[in-house]
């Protein structure tokens, strides 16, 4: 869940005014610019296109030609030895290539993005990176074509693919209803304990079998599960990615976008990293197996252990789990796609879903980027959540996590703490598991 080292390609400006810079260093003339940054377009589009980041002397050659029957001719050799003494390119064994990647991707965006108009051929390059949005080469042309160009074609793409995928899911809107399997399994767990103390030698005797079968599966099922896992990381990396672009966007065309849009793009966002989280909870079967397991190894070590004592260790080991993959999460949601000005954008798509989900990730974005406690809203969120534990705790957890992260007095922090019924256990509690979360 960390963060996709997109930042930099959001400053598409700076990477514009520093290449001018690096080549007035050099002394190229005011009214040659224009043609070595060409150069540079059509250089980034040439290594898109090829195999490897570099082009040796016969690419080279190949290129330059080409570029002499599209524009008019260069000195090749001046025009090279510039930008390579402007540190933009830089010449290697492998022959000549960027000195940065994200060079690189700034340049091969503007070829794609002087491209669109002349024909499919750009269009269907676009689409290619905006479906393998999850590779870093991709995540980062794409972010920096809607730097180079305002065609909402390109948008409309990416939110495509966003919108496919976990399409068949549904998103987690955190509603009490929806959280029913935690306190189901919670409510399970002391039957469990009993279980397990009066049948454990039976129980691990069965888990060795089953341990046995699953080693001995057919080697096909195993292809096959091998797929299925790189397939769903796929889907993974693209929801992580696809959501970092999209923050970016929004931030970069605050006040270039229609509303409209800008709506879009945030509730799409919000709408795939819901559908995610729904299958990661879907896990949660594992989580199950694990307590039982957790259980069973506590029978093991300390067998004259009182059943409450287990309960409750095992009900902390299930639940901080599940917590903090909510919470972590949300987090996620909330850092990448939120602004300090977007507050307008995120009011209005919340309340056109008000679900927990969106409120939490709302919250989340305002501490997070105008630092300011609103202890009206609060109220107002854990008055609502009053029939909601998981909500009302992740709503605690947001606020005292901002608490003692950020400047705020003791005497604020106790106050809000009494507002939210926390005790000074729950806090330190709260506060290890945030800490937890954010490493």
């Amino acid at each position: 869940m960390t963060t996709q080292r997109l930042e930099l390609t959001a400053y598409g400006h700076c990477y514009q005014y520093l290449i001018y810079q690096a080549l007035e260093r050099v002394h190229v003339k005011q009214t040659e610019i224009d043609t070595y940054l060409n150069v540079l377009s059509e250089l980034g589009g040439a290594i898109l296109e090829s195999s490897s980041e570099s082009l040796d002397d016969s690419g080279l050659n190949v290129f330059f030609k080409n570029y002499s029957n599209n524009f008019l001719t260069v000195d090749r050799d001046k025009v090279i030895r510039d930008l390579v003494s402007s540190f933009i390119l830089q010449l290697s064994e492998a022959g000549l290539k960027f000195r940065y990647r994200y060079l690189f991707y700034f340049f091969a965006a503007k070829k794609l993005a002087d491209s669109l108009h002349r024909g499919e051929e750009a269009k269907k390059r676009i689409k290619h990176l905006v479906n393998t949005i999850h590779l870093e080469k991709a995540s980062n042309i794409v972010l920096f074509l809607t730097h180079h160009s305002k065609d909402p074609w390109i948008i409309e793409e990416i939110l495509l693919s966003v919108m496919d995928i976990f399409s068949d899911e549904k998103e987690v809107t955190l509603e009490a209803s929806s959280l029913s399997f935690l306190q189901d399994f919670v409510q399970e767990i002391p039957d469990l304990v009993l279980e397990n103390r009066d049948a454990r030698q039976e129980r691990l005797e069965d888990d060795r079998q089953k341990d046995f079968i699953e080693q001995h599966e057919d080697q096909n099922n195993l292809v096959d599960d091998d797929k299925d896992v790189e397939e769903f990381m796929i889907k993974v990396n693209k929801v992580f990615r696809a959501i970092e672009v999209c923050g970016q966007i929004l931030r970069n065309r605050l006040g270039s976008l229609e509303r409209n849009s800008l709506e879009f793009i945030y509730e799409e966002s919000l709408l795939v990293s819901l559908r995610f989280l729904s299958v990661f909870l879907k896990f949660s079967e594992f989580v199950r197996e694990e307590s039982i397991r957790k259980i069973q190894k506590i029978l093991e070590q300390k067998p004259n252990l009182h059943d409450s004592k287990i309960i409750q260790e095992v009900k902390s080991f299930y639940l901080g789990i599940n917590y903090n993959v909510i919470l972590g999460m949300l987090y996620k949601i909330g850092f990448s796609l939120g602004s300090a000005k977007g507050r307008d954008i995120y009011t209005k798509v919340t309340e056109s879903n008000y679900k927990p989900s969106f409120c939490l990730i709302q919250e989340i974005i305002e501490l997070q980027f105008e630092k300011k406690l609103d202890t009206h809203k609060i109220d107002k969120l854990h008055s609502e959540f009053s029939k909601n534990p998981v909500c009302d705790r992740l709503l605690k957890q947001i606020i005292l996590r901002h608490c003692y992260m950020h400047d705020i007095g003791y005497k604020d922090r106790q106050k809000l703490a009494t507002k939210l019924n926390i005790s000074m256990h729950d806090q330190r509690s709260i506060l290890l598991a945030s800490k937890i979360t954010q490493d």
